[in-house]
């Protein structure tokens, strides 16, 4: 499904260059919730804007579904970007619009009918489970209804792979809970590979399928969750 082999970003700076992302390689299945954990400036959001083509590879190739997006010309990585959806960590929703025309802004972009667009944003308001504040406005959501809001504008266009960036590290731990759980359920409900980006090992450990450590840029480990935890505590 994703394919990342030989990876690697470097940004100049006034002091030189810096390696943000350092001879990557990952491959993630189709339909898993895969982790990229690692402490501020590991590189993991670099690799995660590279994986949406947000960022251009400085080195090494991406592909996703048998597609290399390092390759392709602007017009072609729009097209295939519509298949990559996002959720970040302070929601970035719309704050004059209310639930179901955030839902909706993304519909819109894409020419979607009204009609179908509103039978869309319906279906992905009952599966986020905010059927009762399709009226409301950001400023009057909690934080967890925030980020569903997020996660069903992400949906919208029917992406085959979501990347999370720092989702949860906004919330607290209960609806913490509540949000990942959502995540397996759309996980397992719709097919979606999902690529979780974090610094906690709990939300890793709760939901995620295998993991990769990133450390300095570089990914220092890989593999089922249960065995790297076990691998890096006794060390």
């Amino acid at each position: 499904m994703i394919k990342v082999e030989h990876v690697s970003k470097t940004y100049k700076a006034k002091q030189g260059t810096v390696e943000a992302v350092k001879d990557v390689s990952l491959e993630i299945s189709r339909g898993e919730i895969f982790g990229i954990i690692g402490f501020s400036g590991a590189g993991k959001s670099t690799l995660i804007r590279l994986l949406n083509g947000l960022e251009s590879v400085t080195s090494g190739q991406i592909s996703i579904n048998g597609k290399d997006i390092t390759k392709l010309k602007r017009k072609a990585l729009l097209k295939e970007r519509q298949k990559i959806a996002m959720i970040f960590q302070h929601f970035n929703l719309l704050w004059s619009r209310t639930v179901e025309e955030n839902i909706a802004f993304s519909l819109e972009i894409a020419g979607v009918a009204k009609d179908a667009r509103n039978r869309k944003v319906k279906e992905l308001i009952e599966l986020v489970g905010l059927s009762d504040r399709e009226k409301s406005y950001p400023s009057e959501l909690s934080g967890g209804q925030k980020q569903r809001v997020g996660i069903a504008r992400a949906l919208a266009n029917d992406p085959e792979v979501l990347l999370c960036d720092e989702a949860t590290s906004a919330l607290d731990p209960k609806t913490t809970k509540d949000i990942l759980q959502l995540l397996v359920e759309i996980n397992e409900r719709l097919g979606l590979t999902i690529v979780l980006i974090t610094h906690e090992m709990h939300v890793v450990r709760q939901i995620c399928h295998r993991v990769a450590v990133m450390e300095e840029g570089r990914v220092v480990e890989s593999g089922e969750v249960i065995e790297v935890f076990k691998n890096r505590s006794e060390e």
